[in-house]
C-alpha cells in the first residue's frame, strides 16, 4: 500500500467525483515602495503658487482607454477665495475638465481631468492601490518622490518602474517589498478610547462627562485613559494633514 506524505494537501470534495485541495496559504500581496519617482505635477504647483491648502481625496481614470486622469481634491483657500485658483487652472484646462462645489466660506471640492501618467495607468491596469501618491509633489523641493503602492504580486514592480522612468532621466529604484506597514489606524484601544468618549459627551461644550468618568467606563486610570484619547487624535489630525503619525508605545 502507498504510503501517503505528512504534507500533502488535504482535499475537499466539490460535487460528486470531485476533490480539490485545500490550502491555507495566504494571497500573494505585498506594498512595494519606490524611490526617485519624478514627482513634477504642475496640478499640485498651481494650488501651492496660490497659498491654498489642499489633499488629493480620490482618482480614477476619466475614460476605459485610461487616457486621462480624474483628481478630486480638497482645497483650503483664502480671503481672496476660490476664484483666483479657477483661473489659474482654466489657462490650462478646458471647460469640461474642471469643476468645483464650495463646502463653505473657505473650503472647495475641485475636480480636475488630466492626461493620465504612464505609472498611474500601469497601475490601474495591474489592480494595484496607491497608498501614496507621487504626483502631489515632493517637499524637498527635489521633485524626486517615494511612491507606495500595494500590488497582487512582486512582479509589479519592474512594470512601475518602467513605467515611472522618464527619457533622460535616472530610473527609479524599488527600495522595499514586503507586508504592509499600517500608518494610520487606530490600535483597538484607541478606538474604544475614543468612541466612549465620544458617546459620553467628553468633546461636547460644556463637557458632559469628566476625564475620570471616561477612564472608569474603559477600566484604566486617569493617566492612561488620556495617553489613549492623545494618541488617538494625533494620528486622526495627522491623517489630515498629510503627516507621519508618531510611533505608538504601550500607555
Amino acid at each position: 500500500m502507498p504510503r501517503t506524505s505528512a504534507h500533502a494537501p488535504r482535499v475537499r470534495k466539490k460535487g460528486p467525483g470531485r476533490a480539490t485541495p485545500e490550502t491555507h496559504e495566504p494571497l500573494p500581496m505585498v506594498e512595494i515602495v519606490l524611490t526617485g519617482v519624478d514627482g513634477e505635477d504642475w496640478v499640485t504647483e498651481t494650488l501651492r503658487s496660490q497659498g491654498v491648502a489642499f489633499r488629493l481625496l480620490a482618482c480614477r481614470p476619466a475614460d476605459r482607454g485610461r487616457h486621462r486622469l480624474l483628481r478630486l481634491f480638497e482645497v483650503q483657500t483664502d480671503e481672496a477665495g476660490l476664484a483666483p485658483l479657477i483661473r489659474r487652472l482654466r489657462a490650462r484646462l478646458s471647460a469640461r475638465d474642471i469643476a468645483a462645489a464650495s463646502l463653505g466660506a473657505d473650503r472647495a471640492l475641485v475636480r480636475v481631468s488630466i492626461p493620465m501618467p504612464a505609472g498611474c495607468s500601469a497601475a490601474f491596469d495591474l489592480g494595484d492601490f496607491c497608498i501614496s501618491c507621487p504626483f502631489l509633489g515632493a517637499d524637498d523641493g527635489t521633485g524626486s518622490v517615494t511612491w507606495k503602492v500595494l500590488v497582487p504580486q512582486i512582479g509589479d514592480a519592474r512594470r512601475l518602474l518602467r513605467a515611472s522612468a522618464r527619457a533622460g532621466a535616472p530610473r527609479p529604484s524599488l527600495v522595499r517589498a514586503g507586508a504592509y506597514r499600517r500608518r494610520w489606524g487606530l490600535t483597538g484601544r484607541q478606538e474604544r478610547a475614543l468612541r466612549v468618549a465620544f458617546q459620553l459627551g467628553y468633546f461636547d461644550y460644556p463637557r458632559k462627562a469628566s476625564l475620570s468618568t471616561l477612564a472608569t467606563r474603559l477600566g484604566v486610570g486617569r493617566s492612561t485613559a488620556l495617553e489613549l484619547l492623545r494618541k488617538a487624535t494625533t494620528k486622526l489630525a495627522a491623517e489630515r494633514f498629510l503627516a507621519e503619525p508618531p510611533v505608538d508605545r504601550p500607555p
